[in-house]
């Protein structure tokens, strides 16, 4: 007799989001009007608003995207699969604060832009891979051209480490970017000085010393938040053995950890 063993077939079925309309774009008259002459009021129903609009923490208030970029369905701002990527960024330097555009309003405005001495246009984007160059100090294409003095924009490193967390960077430029990294987050890394921390890094007010004490403003810890934000960010794919893999994994960095 011959014994036949039975296999269980599996068939994988890919789960597509829910059908939804999407929202109409829209150019508002306060973009042109910051192009033109730098007047910038955020708040109320201006098209301006915090660029980090869910997660229940204090972020840096000279981050900012449009309306446009952050409503990409009908029923209002997007936070799961419809979440737009981060590619245009609108430095202005007498306000020092940086505005990420929908592609919508980069394409009506370039004109504008090209002309004006108000607003700078970066073009951005996370790096998600170890051989990417970063391109965080947004001087890889602007318009019009950015100057070569390094002082010109002295507020976008402190921003961009934000910035980069929004977008879905993975892995940072180098080991000291990491350290401020993890005083801003109010996260154990690298540097020596808190004997207290909770199970997933995160560092108490009460228990910070130096630079942690004077650069965070975190009161809880936004662990759970950059998880969800990453996971909606890689759709599925995973990002453990990353830089910030390893960060929301307490797993410590070294400098090792940052050669090309």
């Amino acid at each position: 007799e011959r014994q036949v063993s039975q296999e269980a077939e599996r068939e994988r079925q890919r789960e597509l989001p829910p059908k939804v309309e999407a929202a109409v774009p829209h150019l508002h008259d306060a973009l042109r009007l910051l192009i033109k002459d730098g007047t910038f009021k955020p708040g109320g129903a201006s098209p301006f608003i915090p660029l980090f609009t869910f997660g229940g923490h204090k972020w840096s208030k000279a981050l900012f995207s449009t309306r446009d970029f952050a409503e990409t369905i009908k029923s209002g701002s997007s936070t799961g699969d419809f979440l737009r990527p981060v590619n245009w960024i609108l430095s202005v330097q007498a306000h020092r604060v940086l505005v990420v555009l929908s592609p919508h309003e980069v394409n009506l405005c370039l004109p504008l832009i090209s002309k004006s001495k108000h607003v700078y246009l970066h073009v951005y984007t996370p790096r998600v891979n170890r051989t990417m160059k970063t391109t965080e100090d947004l001087r890889f294409f602007t318009i019009p051209e950015l100057p070569a003095s390094p002082d010109l924009l002295p507020f976008i490193p402190s921003l961009m480490l934000q910035v980069n967390l929004w977008a879905g960077q993975l892995y940072l430029k180098d080991f000291a970017t990491y350290q401020q990294l993890c005083r801003v987050l109010g996260l154990i890394g690298a540097e020596a000085g808190p004997q207290s921390w909770d199970s997933d890094g995160f560092v108490k007010p009460e228990d910070r010393v130096e630079g942690m004490k004077e650069e965070c403003i975190m009161r809880q810890s936004p662990v759970t938040f950059l998880k969800e934000l990453f996971s909606l960010r890689r759709k599925g794919i995973g990002y453990e053995p990353t830089h910030i893999g390893k960060i929301l994994a307490v797993k410590p960095l070294e400098k090792k950890d940052f050669d090309s």
